[in-house]
């Protein structure tokens, strides 16, 4: 079986997320889930498992470090020892690694060489089995599983009853609080115009039962990809699509805001350009979670310093920490980039 060879980058997004220094401990996630909008990629570079070649991914780490004079963001990355997320393309906890191991393997190297991280993902059941070594070590580790809005609803329809059951992944996740590790849930995606505002309630119900602080929300990642799966499972991807764009997007997420709120849970939320100005992110990342070593060149902090009344030439000074290319970040702090949101298209509250 083939390796990955690039499981360590530096994503896309990496102007818009504070955890953009990602782990992909498989190159294909064989769950499937039918609003992944990233399983298009599998079409492009090819739908093998390839689990992690764990040799090149340590020999990457311990260069990174001491990489004296580093030109590119994920140079940068390494050499400052940000925290990595785990499970980007794919999910790190699938059921194929009850065979292979592999992530229980890199999170072991990972630890030895005291390197915080994020693991992000549907199936906590598997991440119970290596509790007791991860609560060893609640400085460095967070857990934040992927738990959308529309819980069984949503497992049975979207994830296919392939993954750990919501109401297991809250009970996982209380297990690993009260043993001194940082949690939270990505409650990504809310998809407008199949969720629901009560289904947003009874999440932010769950989550102040089992004692979890922190919720994240996000709409759809939409493309041509997405409508055609979700068209072919019986959903209404023209109403989906018509309450996803930003206009009518924007409505939604402020209630969920508020929503949040009234029920004393912290919102993250990477939808920097609709938040509003008022709107405070509760975390060091949007996901709504802090971890030890977060990057900083991104729109997460532009927009803090934005609302402190910094100038741009202040907000880019203050933010770098070099995992950014400088001139596109100058276009998004300057509001010059006609082709991503920059600050100067945040709709204030009134």
């Amino acid at each position: 079986m083939k390796k990955l060879k690039n499981s360590l980058m530096v994503r896309g997004d990496s102007l818009y997320c504070p955890l953009p220094l990602s782990l992909d401990t498989y190159g294909n996630c064989l769950t499937d889930c039918w609003h992944c909008w990233v399983r298009f990629m599998n079409h492009v570079w090819d739908s093998e498992l390839k689990p992690l070649d764990l040799e090149l991914f340590e020999k990457k780490l311990r260069n990174g470090l001491k990489n004296k004079n580093p030109k590119t963001p994920l140079a940068w990355g390494l050499a400052q020892k940000k925290t990595i997320r785990i499970g980007n393309k794919s999910d790190a906890f699938q059921e194929v690694e009850n065979e292979y191991g592999v992530t229980r393997k890199a999170m072991d190297i990972l630890l030895d060489m005291d390197w915080s991280f994020v693991i992000q993902t549907r199936f906590t059941a598997n991440v119970m089995k290596s509790f007791d070594k991860l609560v060893q070590y609640p400085s460095l580790v967070t857990i934040m599983p992927v738990i959308s809005p529309g819980l069984d609803k949503d497992w049975e329809l979207l994830e296919r009853g392939r993954t750990t059951p919501p109401l297991d992944r809250f009970k996982h996740l209380r297990e690993f609080k009260r043993a001194g590790i940082n949690v939270g849930v990505n409650g990504e995606p809310f998809i407008p115009g199949f969720h629901r505002i009560k289904d947003f309630v009874e999440a932010l119900k769950l989550l102040k039962e089992y004692e979890i602080p922190s919720y994240n929300t996000y709409n759809l990642h939409f493309n041509a990809f997405t409508a055609k799966r979700l068209h072919a499972i019986g959903l209404d991807v023209e109403r989906i699509w018509y309450y996803n764009q930003d206009d009518q997007w924007r409505k939604i997420l402020k209630r969920l805001m508020a929503l949040s709120e009234k029920y004393g849970i912290k919102l993250g939320c990477p939808d920097f350009v609709n938040t509003g100005m008022k709107w405070k992110e509760p975390a060091n990342t949007c996901c709504g979670v802090n971890v030890p070593n977060p990057c900083r060149f991104n729109t997460h902090y532009f927009k803090r310093y934005y609302q402190l009344g910094k100038t741009p030439d202040e907000i880019l000074r203050r933010a770098n920490d070099h995992m950014g290319d400088m001139e596109t970040a100058k276009k998004i702090v300057y509001g010059k980039n006609c082709n991503l949101y920059t600050l100067r298209d945040i709709i204030k509250d009134k």
